[in-house]
């Protein structure tokens, strides 16, 4: 499986890669050799728009373009799988699915009320539910691969 380190000028590419259940760390600031070190160790193709660092053996050099393009253009290149919401996207960790009785009292009681599902990133300590924003972001998903 494709893995993913997405430079400090895509973030919100990083993201919606998340989003769709894509392991895709966010860059941290730094040099191109921190970047490339970084790749090489834990098996990462480089998503950038810097035309050095693109020009790299594992590194995918894309235009400045809408995040959807970008996603696209990775997932055919690459034959990436997608599972969304699958991951935090805020810090690209696998989340887990909870019992609805272990998130009582840490997601708002109209939510816990609302919704037998959850999931929770241990890292962030965030959690998860189909909610609204759920909703949006699957519309969005269907949007991007309409076509």
């Amino acid at each position: 499986m494709t893995k993913f380190l997405v430079d400090r000028m895509l973030g919100q590419t990083a993201k919606w890669l998340r989003l769709l259940g894509i392991d895709a760390e966010y860059a941290p600031k730094g040099e191109d050799e921190k970047l490339l070190e970084i790749a090489n160790q834990e098996d990462r193709v480089i998503i950038t728009r810097d035309k050095e660092l693109g020009s790299e053996e594992n590194a995918v050099l894309v235009d400045k373009e809408p995040p959807e393009r970008i996603i696209k253009e990775v997932i055919q290149e690459y034959d990436v799988e997608i599972n969304p919401l699958s991951r935090c996207s805020k810090c690209n960790r696998v989340v887990e699915k909870v019992e609805q009785t272990k998130v009582e009292g840490k997601v708002p009681e109209n939510v816990f009320k609302l919704n037998e599902e959850f999931w929770y990133c241990d890292r962030c300590d965030q959690y998860y539910w189909k909610g609204s924003h759920w909703e949006k972001i699957m519309d969005k998903i269907d949007e991007m691969f309409a076509d």
